[in-house]
């Protein structure tokens, strides 16, 4: 079966379950002092914070450049908090984020938070892509039959059959209020799919017993503003659930590749996986959808503590198991790094995909190890979803071994080659997607 990869990230960049509002938690105000500005004088600039910890985006704003020195204040952080904070100023007044130098882009970084902390920043041209993600408003009407209870609202990228967000209201307060949720960059149809917990259970449950609607739309760039109002033309959207993996003391693992994913025990379908390329804080969290009530599941995770881009079993790497079984809706499981090791058996193709950041154009790296005998690792990069070929050749041109033949979204992967059954010597690899062919050669040496 073929596994549904519903979140995915990396650091050169993320893809957050990001909101906008409903936090109960205290922000502290960050202060940026930019300087020399005159480039973008007249030009918006836009601004956003993102938590280190759970790559959550905490808050934004955005403000017009009057002139060449300015500071923007923000309530985006808490103390003791590691943050990103990206912006950029729209270099060609379209109203939209361009990749580097069409508009011009940075990241700054705030470790361990003070509380009214301030950076400076003095205009460069060391550009960052900060993979700019937009922002979608349900603007909400005539929900007075639903005072006072939860409202859960995700959406997907239907297109890709990939939820982007989601976000949960503990208590309806009015009748008329808007929801927001950050993630949307890659065009294609949406749906927005929501709940009202009419009976009050805490949980979803099929429509009449809570009322539940579902919204679509074609979506092609910048934000979006969708309306709704009340009405009881109810729709069953088979709701899934929430995991939550917090994870502690990590420190031993700062900056190398950790991966982790969720499987259904009793068929082993993955219903989810999420990767980073390396840990940035010690203690952060990871959020996974797609799971059904009353059913095992395992969590697998691993930090590729040799570094070489791979899953190797323990000790070689360190790598865990946990397990879950909720009948009451969302789920948070915590851990402490410990020695308690397990071999995962981490499938030999890895996604380390998502949004935030993905890779900057189509890549195929050099195999390892090379030489090799029997097995070799293979890693490429898609900047964006599409159908692709990787496949192996000997020295006269004929074809050994096909490894990949299908549709890739954008993201990182690593695939093992087995030269098992063929003689030592030279092979080529060559990765094919669209008008793009890199060739790499390597040696089987038995």
């Amino acid at each position: 079966m073929k596994a549904k990869i519903i979140f995915k990230l990396c650091i050169l960049f993320f893809v957050s379950f990001s909101i906008i509002g409903y936090s109960s938690v205290q922000h502290e105000n960050v202060t940026i002092n930019f300087s020399n500005m005159s480039p973008h004088l007249n030009q918006n600039l836009y601004l956003r914070v993102i938590d280190k910890s759970t790559l959550r985006e905490t808050d934004r704003t955005m403000v017009l450049i009057s002139s060449a020195n300015f500071s923007v204040t923000i309530p985006a952080v808490e103390v003791g908090g590691s943050y990103f904070i990206d912006f950029f100023a729209d270099h060609n007044s379209n109203g939209l984020y361009d990749t580097p130098p069409t508009d011009h882009a940075w990241r700054l970084n705030l470790n361990n938070a003070l509380g009214n902390d301030t950076l400076n920043f003095s205009h460069n041209a060391n550009f960052t892509d900060i993979k700019w993600q937009y922002v979608l408003t349900v603007n909400f009407s005539g929900m007075t039959p639903h005072i006072g209870q939860m409202l859960e609202l995700k959406v997907e990228n239907s297109t890709l059959e990939k939820e982007i967000g989601r976000i949960k209201i503990p208590a309806i307060a009015s009748a008329s209020f808007p929801v927001q949720i950050v993630g949307l960059i890659e065009p294609g149809d949406y749906s927005v799919e929501f709940y009202a917990d009419h009976n009050g259970n805490g949980l979803y449950d099929v429509p009449p017993v809570d009322h539940a609607w579902k919204l679509s739309f074609n979506y092609t760039a910048g934000n979006v503003d969708l309306s709704f109002s009340h009405n009881a033309s109810f729709t069953d959207i088979q709701w899934k659930y929430l995991l939550t993996v917090n994870l502690s003391s990590m420190t031993p693992h700062l900056g190398q590749l950790f991966e982790l994913r969720v499987v259904k025990v009793e068929n082993s379908e993955e219903i989810g996986r999420f990767s980073l390329p390396q840990i940035l804080v010690p203690n952060f969290s990871v959020f996974i959808p797609g799971f059904d009530l009353n059913k095992d599941y395992n969590i697998d995770f691993y930090a590729d503590h040799n570094g070489n881009g791979l899953y190797n079993p323990p000790p070689t790497d360190h790598a865990w198991r946990l397990t879950f079984n909720s009948p009451n809706g969302d789920f948070v499981s915590n851990f402490s790094h410990n020695t308690n090791f397990t071999d995962i058996n981490w499938p030999g193709a890895t996604s380390v995909d998502d949004n935030k950041l993905l890779p900057e154009e189509l890549s195929l790296e050099q195999n390892y190890p090379n030489p090799f005998n029997p097995k070799t690792n293979i890693q490429y990069g898609l900047n964006k979803g599409q159908f692709i070929t990787l496949k192996v050749y000997n020295t006269i041109g004929n074809e050994v071994a096909t490894l990949v033949n299908e549709y890739k979204e954008a993201g990182i992967y690593n695939i093992e080659f087995n030269g098992d059954g063929l003689a030592s010597g030279t092979y080529f690899y060559r990765l094919s997607a669209g008008s793009f062919t890199e060739v790499k050669k390597m040696i089987l040496m038995k």
